[in-house]
């Protein structure tokens, strides 16, 4: 019995001394965790670099001893912490979603300039205009323009406003103007010009060259006296059909014939059925790299309208002539009663030319311009026609040319003369005879002025006038003296 209890005894140490380092072992090495959530972060700090790598497990390791814990399926089992020891994989990188390939609808185009000035007079005077509370001194700061432009377009169609602010006879603001287009390019690329496009609303009048160009861009400060008195603005309302094709330009305006800024009371409204028929039609072309040409024909027709005279009634006036206050003989004098007056039409025209010749030289961009008119009936601004009123046709005339030399792009340097006849007919009455008489008048603009590309410029500007609006003691036609000059700062957005 004794050796049997022996026996016994040293199998249970052998076996225990077999068994311990595989139960140590089984303690230290990682175990499948149904609770450990895939992706999460280990709870305990990982091993220190200088212990060993574990070594790759062979084939007869079991499954749940080779396979690590990020590659083990989860369990339906709520997820718990992760055991200490046991490393999680790391996250999956973040894949964006793909770009959409849908074209972005663009953005409101935003564009605004002020330009901010000093006048002097020759003619200015500290009264103020008879009948009226309007000054005629001139001498004054000013807000010339003060314009903000808003535009969006779209693959076949845009919108585009302009507002305008100035202080030219006292403070105001409006919308100056109003284009809805729509156009067919022939092509996906926005930079080409629509071959057609159909524009109605508040546009510059396409007739020659100072029409269509925006005032700043403008390197004189106003438009030619043949120009403000055809067209006191260039802005008209109605209709345009216009396009480019190639070197070739056209447009052809159907408006109402009433500019704003017109003397005659009926601005940007349509007194008659009529409507004014506006074209033009150019190229523009570049013979050399340095050089470029461009020019055009332009033409008007429409009606003018006199306003008629309402219905009166028998009057009796009291002239005072030897001023004593009291009624005496022959100072009563009656008149009688007049029946109304209908109201005319009249036709009226204009036809034109312009031509623009650029140079690029090493000194700057040099450029010579001009534009002739021959019109009929059309002065709305200086010397309104009305032939319904004088008998007979007014026959106007008038051109200009200009010449802009761009010193580095921070210096200019311009001189521009322009000539016009509001009435080539004209007459005038002097010692019981009637005589021709000249109404023309002569401006000769010299211009200097430094420039900031694209950002602000700042214009010095004299106007030389020589015209026939004043009459020396004799009665007899003569210069009025009527120069001005104006500096001239203006800014960009």
């Amino acid at each position: 019995m004794l050796t049997n209890r022996f026996r016994i005894r040293a199998f249970c140490s052998a076996s225990l001394v077999v068994a311990w380092p595989a139960v140590a072992s089984a303690q230290d090495a990682p175990t499948d965790d149904a609770d450990v959530e895939i992706g999460a972060a280990p709870t305990t700090p990982a091993p220190a670099p200088s212990q060993p790598p574990t070594p790759a497990p062979s084939a007869a390791t079991p499954p749940s001893a080779a396979t690590p814990p990020s590659a083990a399926a989860p369990s339906a089992a709520a997820p718990s912490p992760a055991r200490a020891g046991v490393v999680a994989a790391p996250p999956p990188p973040v894949v964006p979603p793909p770009a959409s390939s849908a074209p972005s609808e663009p953005l409101v185009e935003l564009r605004g300039y002020a330009q901010m000035e000093y006048q002097s007079h020759q003619d200015s005077e500290e009264q103020l205009q008879q009948g009226t509370t309007t000054p005629l001194n001139q001498n004054r700061f000013l807000v010339r323009r003060g314009r903000f432009i808003a535009r969006r377009a779209w693959q076949y169609t845009s919108l585009e406003f302009e507002f305008d602010g100035n202080t030219t006879s006292g403070p105001s603001f409006s919308l100056y103007r109003a284009e809805a287009a729509v156009f067919y390019r022939g092509s996906n690329d926005k930079t080409v010009p629509p071959l057609a496009q159909l524009t109605l609303g508040l546009f510059r009048l396409p007739f020659g060259v100072e029409l269509v160009e925006s005032p700043s861009t403008r390197w004189f400060m106003e438009r030619t006296q043949m120009s403000r008195a055809f067209w006191p603005t260039e802005i008209e309302i109605g209709g345009r059909l216009s396009g480019e094709a190639g070197p070739f330009h056209y447009a052809a305006a159907l408006t109402n014939g009433e500019p704003f800024g017109e003397k005659n009371g009926f601005q940007l409204q349509d007194p008659n059925k009529n409507k004014d028929l506006t074209f033009n039609v150019g190229a523009k072309g570049n013979p050399l790299d340095a050089l470029t040409i461009s020019g055009g024909v332009s033409a008007n027709k429409g009606r003018g309208f006199h306003a008629g005279t309402a219905a009166t009634k028998p009057q009796v006036t009291w002239n005072d002539t030897n001023g004593n206050g009291a009624v005496d003989t022959g100072e009563l004098v009656g008149s009688s009663a007049r029946a109304a007056l209908p109201s005319e039409n009249f036709e009226r025209w204009a036809v034109g030319g312009d031509l623009q010749v650029a140079v690029q030289t090493p000194l700057g961009n040099s450029s010579l311009f001009g534009e002739v008119v021959v019109a009929e009936n059309l002065d709305r601004g200086y010397f309104p026609a009305d032939p319904v009123s004088s008998g007979s046709d007014l026959r106007e005339f008038g051109y200009f040319v200009g010449f802009i030399q761009e010193i580095t792009p921070y210096a200019v340097l311009g001189f521009r003369y322009d000539y016009y006849d509001p009435n080539a007919d004209a007459t005038d009455h002097r010692a019981g005879k009637t005589l021709p008489i000249k109404n023309t008048v002569h401006t000769y603009s010299p211009l200097v002025g430094v420039t900031l590309p694209k950002r602000a410029r700042l214009v010095f500007q004299y106007d030389i006038i020589k015209d026939y609006l004043a009459r020396d003691l004799q009665g007899v036609p003569a210069d009025l003296k009527n120069n001005a000059w104006t500096l001239r700062l203006q800014v960009s957005l």
